[in-house]
Parts: structure tokens; sequence; C-alpha cells
């Protein structure tokens, strides 16, 4: 059973606008594509095949990017670019890329950094006789980390046929959170695993490392989670409701526990539309507000939705309103996948678009009251096109310097590789 980030991932589609032309200061060029990175703000990695999921930058600027390898083998990928945008050759078999064959057709969807220069990436491997979550941790330079299970790599069951993570966070001590699904083939629940740094499963986390949540009588997953105050976890994705998903968040305190002093005994389910809602990414602000990504759908399409959650799990009314800010550009399908909150309070959101039949980089920046930030490509709305095909932004992060960095699919050539695009932010 492959995860809902793969079948989302197939069929978002967005409209926006175009970015705007050559500005005459650094303030009204935000937004603008930083051509000191890879010449014209654009870099692709794997020419042979691959999409990519997640995105991490380190201390030292280079930006990290998760995913898998397409083609006739499907294992985990993980690139690293220097802060220039060319790959680096000290990373992995020296030409910048590592991939890891978990055993099956391997997927990974989130990627996560610890200490010392560790990386973890979290994801999927699916075999005839089902899936596991799958975890690898490399060290600085691409090597499987074998203080890590004595091999690098690990697998999480919950003694169901199918599980998989789709978001991984490195907490306190060093220790990692999975977030994503389990099943029996029917049933769907949350399911969330703490392992520590060695790779054993955490026990003072739900008794034995591991915790589902039952939201609704049918599907449900998380699609993304974050570490917040207090080493809590705030976990977001669906929950069915009369048969439709709809946005939920939970907040998990540090011992596995639901937190009842969040919304309704821990969790909050949000109905923004008349269709099936999702949320996708999760990002805490300096000030423990939450924003939620995804999408709402209502009469044959779908639009972004960003939603802000006050620290009691309760809609925040300051933004937008009523806490709900709906990003409608057109008549497709049009999904958010993930944000960031820079030093100045503003929202970056990316997603993917549809135009002219190809699926294109999206990027809308919004002011903390929810509004268009309009000194963000003059509209607020920005649209990168890898010029190959189709594209998909699914990640975003910020460097030291407020710039933006997007990571996802591009097309390039005749084949999707992983994509990074870096905009300017101040």
């Amino acid at each position: 059973m492959r995860s809902a980030r793969v079948r989302a991932a197939m069929s978002a589609t967005i409209v926006l606008a175009v970015l705007a032309g050559p500005a005459s200061s650094a303030f009204a060029a935000a937004g603008k594509l930083d051509k000191s990175f890879s010449g014209d703000g654009r870099a692709t990695a794997f020419p042979k095949g691959a999409t990519a999921f997640g995105m991490a930058i380190d201390a030292k600027g280079r930006i990290l990017v998760a995913g898998y390898t397409l083609g006739a083998d499907t294992d985990f990928a993980l690139a690293r670019f220097r802060p220039n945008g060319t790959l680096d050759k000290n990373f992995g078999g020296g030409d910048g890329r590592v991939i890891t064959d978990l055993g099956g057709t391997d997927y990974a969807f989130d990627i996560a950094l610890g200490s010392n220069g560790r990386i973890v990436v979290a994801g999927e491997r699916d075999r005839p006789s089902g899936t596991r979550m799958a975890i690898a941790v490399y060290g600085p330079r691409g090597v499987l980390d074998r203080s890590f299970s004595s091999d690098g790599i690990t697998f999480v069951t919950f003694g169901k046929e199918f599980q998989g993570a789709n978001a991984v966070a490195v907490g306190a001590n060093d220790k990692i959170v999975l977030g994503g699904s389990t099943s029996n083939g029917d049933t769907t629940r949350w399911a969330l695993a703490r392992l520590r740094p060695n790779g054993s499963r955490d026990r003072n986390f739900g008794g034995d490392g591991r915790v589902t949540i039952d939201l609704s009588p049918a599907g449900e997953q998380i699609n993304d989670l974050a570490t917040v105050a207090g080493g809590k976890i705030v976990a977001v994705g669906a929950a069915e409701s009369g048969l439709s998903p709809r946005m939920a968040i939970a907040r998990v305190q540090i011992g596995g526990a639901l937190d009842r002093t969040f919304g309704k005994r821990g969790v909050k389910t949000t109905d923004v539309a008349n269709g099936p809602d999702t949320a996708y990414g999760v990002t805490e602000q300096s000030d423990h507000k939450l924003i939620v990504v995804g999408h709402v759908a209502n009469g044959g399409k779908a639009d972004w939705g960003v939603l802000r959650y006050g620290e009691n799990g309760r809609l925040d009314d300051t933004f937008h309103g009523d806490g709900i800010r709906i990003l409608a550009f057109g008549s497709d399908y049009e999904f958010a996948h993930a944000s960031a909150v820079q030093s100045n309070g503003r929202i970056v959101v990316v997603g993917r678009i549809r135009r002219s039949g190809n699926d294109q980089f999206g990027i809308v920046r919004l002011k903390p009251n929810g509004a268009y930030d309009k000194n963000f490509s003059k509209d607020g709305r920005v649209v990168v096109d890898f010029g190959g095909g189709s594209d998909t932004a699914r990640d975003v992060a910020l460097q030291a310097d407020g710039r933006i960095v997007v990571a996802g699919e591009a097309f390039d050539r005749g084949h999707r590789r992983f994509g990074v695009a870096r905009l300017l932010g101040s």
C-alpha cells in the first residue's frame, strides 16, 4: 500500500501568477529567482529519474534533499547541494548523491538533521508481504551510520500488514520521531513512533515506542509533524468524517498520550469546505502558533488551505478573521504542501500549479494577518517553471540570510528529477 503522499502528488494541481520583471532594489526583488544559485536560481539532480519530497539545510548552508529513484528500481535517494547550487562532491560517491536499497520498493518522504551532522531519512519499504516504516541514518558525508541499528537502517511495524512514515523530526537528545499510518487493509490509523539515537524503540513513549491514534471509523493518516515547545509533538493529516477526509491536527505529550489541553481532548478536526480536506504540512511560529497547510475541495476543484491555530488548538481569528485562508487560483485541483515562517512573521507557502497543461512550482507569501504580501513579486505569488514539463514543489526551508529554498520534482530533458529553486526573500 503506497503512502497517500505518493497518491496526492499524482493528482494535485494549482494555478498561480508569473514571476515579476527585474527589480531595482533588494526589497523589491523579493520573490525573484536567485541567480547566484546555479546560474539561474534552479538546480536538478538524478538525471536518470527521481522525485523529491523532503529538504533540510545544514549548519554550513548546504541543501539536503530526500526522495526516491524512478525506473527499474525504486530506492531511497539523497542529494546534497552546495550553497552555490552545485552538487557537493564530498557527499556520497563523489557526485553529491546517495542511493540506498532497503531490500524492497523503497520510498523516502522526509528528512531531518540531528547533531554531529547526522542525516535522518524516513519513508517506507514495500514488499509483497506488506509495508514497513523505514528509517536510514547517514553521517555527514552520506555514508550509513552504523551506530544506528548496526547498519544504519531499521524498520518499524505496528503489527499490521501496512505501515509507512510520511514525516520525521529529531527532538531532544537526538530521539527520532516518525509519523504516518498503520492499516490492516480495511481501517487506517494515525501512527507515531519514537526511536533512540541507536535505532531502538524508546519505551518511554507509549510504553513500547509506538502510539496509534484513532480519529474516525475509517481512513486517516499523519502527513507531517513537528516537535514543539516542551518536547511535545504536533501532527497533522486527515481524519474521515461522513466518508470524507477532514483536516486534522493533534498534540501529543512527551510520553505519547494526547495532550487534552489542546483542541478537543488533544485533537482538532476542521471541516473547511464541502468536499474532502487534507493537511500536508505544519510549522510552529516563534509565538507557538501553528500554521497548517493543505488542500480544501469543493465542487469538483480544490484550493490551497492555510490555517493558523493558537497554542490551545483553536483557530486563530487574528489570521484572516477566522483562522482560515483559502487561496484559489483557478478551476483545477490546487494543493499546498509545506510552509515556513520568516523572522518578520511572513508566511511562505509552497505547492504546485497547472499552467498550459503542465504542473509548476508555486510559492506564495502572506503577511502575518493572512493577506497577500505584495512586496513579494508584486502580488505575493510566484511561479517557477523548470522548462521541461511537470514540476511539483513539496518542501520549503529558509536560509540564515532569509533566502527561500524550495524543493520537489522537476521534469527536465525527458526525466523527472530532484528540483531545487532558490528565491530572494528580503
